[in-house]
């Protein structure tokens, strides 16, 4: 992990209330042929997940499709959904 110079705060992530995201961490990612490294926010949560949430969306300029709950983007010159 690394730390932030200007931590943040969140609310909604579990029942404590009001959080501080004072660390990140760069995490390789895959699924399926799409490889990166998403950078996250490091938290204590109730889900162990990692949340590719809006912030992931809008730098890939992903669409999501609400039906078939997928997303499609572009990555290195490769369509991916």
């Amino acid at each position: 992990t690394r730390p932030l110079s200007r931590p943040f705060r969140l609310e909604w992530l579990n029942e404590i209330g009001e959080q501080y995201v004072k660390e990140q961490v760069t995490v390789p990612l895959s699924i399926g042929r799409y490889e990166d490294e998403v950078v996250c926010n490091v938290l204590p949560m109730d889900a162990c997940h990692v949340l590719l949430g809006r912030p992931w969306q809008f730098d890939k300029k992903a669409v999501h499709d609400g039906f078939t709950n997928r997303h499609s983007f572009d990555h290195k010159g490769n369509k991916i959904t």
